[in-house]
């Protein structure tokens, strides 16, 4: 009976610990997938761009609320783009709009930028996700 409640106790841990790790990363876009997402930025359809930085503390406290938007914006079939300066393929991205603080969120419609967050509130996470 005692192994059987640490063997479940070991299952639930580990579950608890993969969601949790799993809920605090950023999931950047993958690279090869990056040309086509940023193609998406030209159409009627509004796009947002998440630009992090790895090891930033202020970029840590917004995962969450990244991956909320990130989930309710694929739910409604709407793109969301995640990328990450140290990533050394992504920094052209970062010149190219302009961004030089991490974390900056933008918002982005037929290749303009109709909105630049820097370092945006959780208020604000909340409501780019509402839009």
């Amino acid at each position: 009976m005692k192994k059987m409640f640490i063997i479940i106790a070991t299952i639930v841990v580990a579950v608890v610990t993969t969601a949790f790790l799993r809920y605090n990363k950023y999931h950047d876009t993958p690279n090869d997938q990056l040309k086509t997402a940023f193609h998406q930025t030209l159409g009627k359809h509004k796009t947002v761009i998440v630009f992090h930085k790895k090891g930033c503390s202020t970029c840590e406290k917004l995962t969450g609320d990244v991956n909320k938007l990130q989930k309710m914006r694929d739910q409604n079939n709407q793109a969301t783009i995640v990328v990450d300066y140290m990533n050394l393929v992504t920094r052209q991205y970062f010149e190219q709009y302009h961004v030089q603080v991490a974390p900056t969120v933008l918002v982005v419609q037929k290749g303009a930028v109709i909105k630049r967050i820097v370092k945006p509130t959780h208020e604000q996470m909340a409501q780019i996700a509402r839009e």
